[in-house]
């Protein structure tokens, strides 16, 4: 819900306490009446005389604590937060006890990145009405913003007792007992929101997501059609509403809302968890661009070409909400600080939480420039990056989770590169060149790609070649292995993990006696379901094992223990499997039709094993089940592997040169004036 409505403000303005009548009292004007048409222009489209209306009341009664909160509601609804964020706080100084004031403040506070002032007011609104549940509702928003999601469940459990269907409650509570692990508690929750609003696709969305981090697939032939019928939706909506047709009537699927084909909690990175068409991928990617670049309005203005004088250096801005301890980080350690410094100066530009960690510590001290533009608005966040005279910048985000591509929509820097995040194309306008390499992108699927394609002479990922390994490897028993027997393994998250997949390594189990299945137990409901899962095609759950998350060098260490990495179709392992590279566990892979699934084959090239690529289920079970009978071929494996600092996968330096080679044949042909191109890496443009 968030901010609350104008109506819901009219109709309770009525009921102030004695304090809040005496609020704002004084010469009123002859337009106060006029204050009951206000959300009847907003609702209508002329926001603009409403705020003509709202103007002039202040300029005659500058304490009209109505007028104020209205300007602010309507600042706030078209994008200025700060102005917003003033008339409020006027507002409260003036009515303080006005619950709703508190409330609306909050929301607006909590818009603007201000988490503490936020949760501050949401409070003082549930002190002043603690009967109302619209109150505590924001106070758990506010709450989940701020990752306290044990606390959100409360406030949300008494929302929900006075009101057990309202669906937005249900809804936050399912993200919250997602967010804690909960997934026995958040998987009820979705289906029953979803099942009260069955047009809603954004909670469609959600249970579809929920239900695959548990690996719940009683529904997955059901789930999948219903994506892809999203998707189609999605694209018929859109051409409708190019056409200005009507918006769908009564009854039908609502996909985005009025004017907005792409629904909440949808984006392009879904469709490649899912076995979909790569067309309708590639719409509904250019959908959700246009509906991006729609909502932040005009770009910057174009930068005109210009030359860098002897000794100044290309400037390379990186953007990332991953600054932190995040598998992003695990590739990209050493990577900044090898960067050239005579020819490049290196900014970092934080969208995301400092956690604190080493690796947020390491992240600062390899950049020239580290700026945190995590509050600021897409545009701000924009015009300090222009203002910065960023040449190239590098979105490491994509449309992962919590990417700004508003940002990049603005088109802050000359030249702009989609790299290592986000494992497809980021659609039209955002981005002028992919960083790839020839097995995930090969020439004949360049027309996945909106960017053009500067493909690396090994593979596109790179890796931090000082990642440590601990020195204590734990025992087989430690792990919860037997002592005993291979061990096939796959630290791919969960929801990576798809039925067919499953059964195949069930087959490959049956095959292997005395073998174990070694999996990132992410959630007990997921380990539950996939247990059960294994005995349903003949396996014995106790040769299922799942191993807890750990600190990265400890978990580098216990990867040594596997045999074998087996990996995921539809979505590849990407750090993981280059984790188990690094270990010296060689990884099987099939790759697929599109960029995710063809990462795996990717690396285990970059490391001189391409005989691990295989181009079917059943050459993948067969190898995965020859190598576990025959441990001289694996040995061979695993001794090339030892040597992975002098393989290309693993040589950072090497690879910083090439992509450097690459930045400078961009910037070259943007001050030549010629459009950009795909070219190999090794060659010139």
């Amino acid at each position: 819900m968030g901010l609350l409505k104008f109506g819901a403000w009219l109709s309770n303005w009525g009921r102030r306490g004695k304090s809040d009548a005496s609020a704002g009292e004084g010469p009123r004007s002859p337009d106060e009446a006029d204050l009951s048409d206000i959300p009847l222009l907003v609702q209508s489209g002329r926001g603009d005389e409403a705020e003509q209306r709202l103007r002039r009341r202040l300029s005659l009664e500058p304490d009209a604590v109505e007028a104020l909160q209205f300007l602010g509601l309507i600042c706030h609804q078209s994008a200025r937060n700060a102005e917003a964020a003033r008339l409020l706080a006027r507002a409260v100084g003036l009515a303080p006890e006005v619950a709703f004031l508190h409330a609306n403040y909050a929301e607006v506070l909590r818009a603007g990145g201000d988490a503490e002032g936020a949760e501050r007011h949401a409070r003082n609104a549930v002190r002043l009405a603690p009967e109302h549940a619209d109150f505590r509702f924001n106070l758990a928003l506010v709450l989940a913003s701020r990752q306290r999601h044990g606390e959100a469940i409360e406030a949300l459990d008494a929302v929900l007792a006075s009101h057990p269907d309202r669906i937005d409650a249900l809804a936050l509570k399912a993200d919250a007992c997602f967010e804690t692990g909960r997934l026995d508690d958040a998987l009820p929750l979705a289906e029953r929101a979803s099942s009260l609003a069955p047009t809603d696709v954004a909670l469609r969305i959600k249970l579809l997501l929920i239900r695959a981090w548990a690996c719940d697939w009683r529904h997955r032939d059901e789930d999948v059609l219903a994506l892809r019928g999203i998707l189609e939706r999605c694209v018929e909506q859109s051409a409708a509403l190019s056409d200005a047709a009507s918006e769908a009537t009564s009854g039908e699927l609502h996909v985005g809302g009025p004017g907005r084909p792409i629904p909440a909690g949808l984006s392009p990175l879904t469709t490649y968890e899912y076995p979909l068409p790569q067309a309708l991928r590639d719409t509904f990617t250019r959908l959700y661009v246009e509906d991006i670049r729609r909502s932040v309005g005009a770009a910057l203005p174009a930068m005109t070409r210009r030359g860098r004088a002897g000794g100044v250096r290309l400037r390379l801005g990186y953007l990332s909400a991953n600054f932190n301890s995040h598998p992003m980080m695990h590739l990209l350690g050493s990577f900044f600080g090898l960067h050239d410094r005579n020819r490049f100066e290196v900014f970092g530009y934080s969208i995301g939480n400092d956690d604190g960690s080493e690796y947020r510590r390491r992240a600062v001290a390899s950049m020239d420039h580290f700026i945190d533009i995590r509050s600021l608005s897409a545009r701000d966040a924009a015009l300090r990056i222009r203002e910065d005279g960023i040449d190239i910048l590098i979105d490491l985000m994509g449309f992962t989770f919590d990417a700004r591509p508003d940002i990049l929509a603005l088109r802050p820097a000359p030249i702009q590169v989609a790299w290592l995040g986000y494992p497809a194309s980021t659609g039209p306008g955002l981005n002028d060149y992919a960083i790839v390499d020839r097995v995930v992108a090969p020439k004949e699927a360049a027309g996945q790609f909106f960017e053009k394609l500067a493909w690396m002479p090994h593979s596109y990922q790179v890796n931090d070649h000082r990642q440590a390994i601990a020195a204590d490897v734990p025992s087989r028993g430690e792990l919860g292995l037997p002592a005993s027997g291979f061990v096939f393994a796959c630290f791919n998250h969960v929801r990576k993990i798809e039925p067919d997949v499953f059964a195949l390594w069930m087959r490959i189990l049956s095959r292997v006696p005395d073998s174990v299945l070694w999996l990132y137990g992410s959630n007990t409901t997921a380990c539950d379901n996939l247990r059960r899962e294994a005995v349903r095609l003949g396996i014995g759950g106790e040769r299922i094992v799942f191993g807890a998350t750990m600190a990265k060098p400890a978990h580098l260490a216990r990867l040594s223990r596997a045999d074998l990495f087996l990996d995921t179709f539809s979505y590849n392992a990407h750090t993981s499997a280059s984790d188990a590279l690094w270990a010296g566990v060689p990884v099987v892979t099939r790759p697929g039709d599109a960029f995710p699934s063809r990462v795996g084959a990717s690396l285990v090239s970059a490391v001189g094993l391409p005989e691990l690529v295989c181009t079917s289920e059943q050459a993948y079970e067969a190898l995965s089940v020859r190598l576990a009978c025959s441990p001289d071929e694996l040995a061979r494996m695993r001794a090339v592997l030892a040597s992975r600092e002098r393989l290309p996968l693993f040589d950072t330096p090497r690879f910083t040169r090439d992509i450097e080679r690459a930045f400078e044949a961009m910037w070259q042909r943007f001050l030549d004036g010629t459009a950009a191109v795909s070219f190999p890496v090794d060659k010139d443009p």
